[in-house]
């Protein structure tokens, strides 16, 4: 089966993305997760800039999926927000009272705000910061496409989101409180989503289309709570005596498109019919198919090219991690605890270990690959807990771990993600200039010698213009005074004449 999406995929990505926060393994019936129960908050932006960041007002139906899919027991309460904040669903005990009023509520999201208040908005998700249920594991989701905009004074945004990087969300994470943030448009202030993230130990997500948003939150699936499924082989997966109930997700690529589920003894199984053991939803944008104790053995599920589908279990036997956090600094070691429960709790008999093979397949950025084979690597514990250590990230980026476990007849995948974040190198500092290639340098040097060549030129021949009209002028300066100087010579010499004459005459 395909797996890629059209672009309406932004829907399917927010829920993959809260599911991930929320570890609801399966839909109709949720199974309670492990560990402790999730506690979600969510906020969704309604600012104005909503109505060309998500067209379609996507953000409903995907709130709709989560409300159907958080189990019994957890808590949960919406949100929305623009220049003020407005509670739509009570943050409470999820149950069938709470899901229907979440369901009336959905009708609520717009494109009404004004404004972008964060700060209001997260606030107001952790009232009770001070005095938290300590059996419920919180996270806040915060969906937006613009800024910290409070005010129209674009010094006070800036001084508001400083402060809560500086005190807010320092608090927030020492508490155990991550806040995952959504970017939903290029207008988004990622710079500063990513660092409220970041200080609280959650994971940032930025889309630039709905495509990518898909993508993204396909993989951001078990981020946060891990839960087990069956791995998809084609359109082919497996059942095993150990499972009590199924749930089957596609996300569809075309409104009213068909999805069909066939049992291993041939029935056919269509949104449209009523049959025992078998419940269907269906929207525009999913379908949802849970099947209570299931046929033992190879299941099809038919669906059109392009949707994306996943299997989840609610069985006996249990594939449990301990969870890994959101984030981790570039080179440092974590471990990660893996066990099997049954109905009488952590399997550590060690011939029924001996049964079963597990194994972490690692993957990550510029095609990093690692298996580690935990039940040849590690002897079978005394308590029944392997404690596999995962080694040090160096490069930055986003890494799954993929724990797989196999029998003879059974097979379970849980993937895990980790966001490895490393610091960004200061920049060297040399005194020597950059090294500058040659053929850069021609072009450049050709132009400046003939820029010379005519400015000597032009020096050349305004200095001989000048030295022309100098030695004119001092020509006719000589050539005047030499005719003065003459004239008066004459003048002289005849006088003289004159007298010399009248001398020669006397008695």
């Amino acid at each position: 089966m395909s797996v890629q999406f059209g672009s309406k995929a932004l829907f399917p990505r927010i829920f993959l993305f809260l599911a991930v926060l929320l570890g609801t393994p399966t839909a109709l019936h949720a199974q309670p997760p492990i560990g402790p129960q999730p506690d979600l908050r969510l906020l969704i932006d309604i600012s104005g800039s909503m109505k060309e960041s998500d067209p379609d007002n996507l953000r409903g139906p995907a709130l709709e999926l989560i409300v159907r899919l958080l189990p019994d027991g957890a808590r949960a309460g919406v949100w929305i927000f623009g220049e003020d904040v407005q509670q739509i669903v009570p943050h409470q005990v999820v149950d069938a009272r709470w899901r229907e009023r979440a369901l009336e509520a959905v009708a609520r999201i717009d494109n009404s705000g004004q404004r972008t208040n964060i700060p209001a908005a997260l606030a107001a998700a952790t009232y009770d910061i001070g005095s938290m249920d300590p059996t419920y594991r919180t996270s806040v989701v915060l969906l937006t496409d613009g800024k910290v905009d409070l005010s129209p004074s674009p010094m006070a945004n800036a001084a508001a989101a400083r402060d809560l990087l500086a005190a807010t969300a320092p608090k927030l994470g020492a508490t155990g409180i991550p806040v995952h943030t959504i970017a939903l448009s290029e207008e988004a202030d990622w710079t500063f989503l990513r660092a409220l993230a970041n200080s609280t130990t959650g994971i940032a997500e930025k889309a630039r289309t709905a495509a990518q948003l898909t993508e993204i939150f396909v993989q951001s699936l078990e981020m946060v709570a891990p839960t087990a499924r069956v791995p998809i082989v084609g359109n082919i997966f497996l059942i095993d005596d150990t499972v009590d109930e199924f749930t089957a997700l596609v996300f569809l690529q075309e409104p009213g498109a068909e999805v069909t589920l066939t049992s291993p003894g041939g029935s056919v199984y269509r949104p449209a019919q009523n049959a025992d053991g078998v419940d269907w939803f269906q929207s525009s944008q999913f379908a949802l198919v849970t099947v209570t104790a299931p046929e033992r053995g190879a299941w099809t599920l038919v669906a059109p090219d392009g949707a994306r589908s996943r299997v989840s279990v609610i069985s006996d036997l249990k594939l449990e991690v301990d969870p890994l956090p959101n984030s981790l600094p570039a080179g440092r070691v974590t471990e990660l605890g893996i066990r099997l429960r049954d109905g009488d709790g952590v399997i550590a008999r060690p011939d029924l270990l001996q049964l079963f093979t597990l194994s972490v397949q690692i993957t990550g950025p510029e095609a990093y690959s690692e298996l580690i084979d935990v039940t040849g690597r590690y002897p079978v514990p005394a308590n029944g807990e392997y404690r596999v250590s995962i080694p040090a990230f160096e490069r930055g980026g986003r890494y799954q771990l993929l724990v797989q476990l196999r029998g003879e007849t059974l097979q379970r995948e849980l993937p895990l993600y980790i966001e490895v974040i490393a610091e960004e190198a200061a920049p060297a500092i040399s005194t020597r200039p950059p090294m500058v290639p040659e053929q850069d340098l021609q072009r450049p040097a050709l132009t400046l010698a003939v820029v010379l060549l005519l400015a000597v030129a032009v020096a050349l021949w305004v200095y001989r213009r000048r030295r022309k009209r100098k030695l004119a002028i001092w020509q006719r300066r000589f050539d005047a005074s030499r005719g003065a100087a003459d004239e008066t010579v004459v003048a002289g010499l005849s006088a003289t004449a004159d007298e010399d004459e009248g001398k020669g005459k006397s008695p």
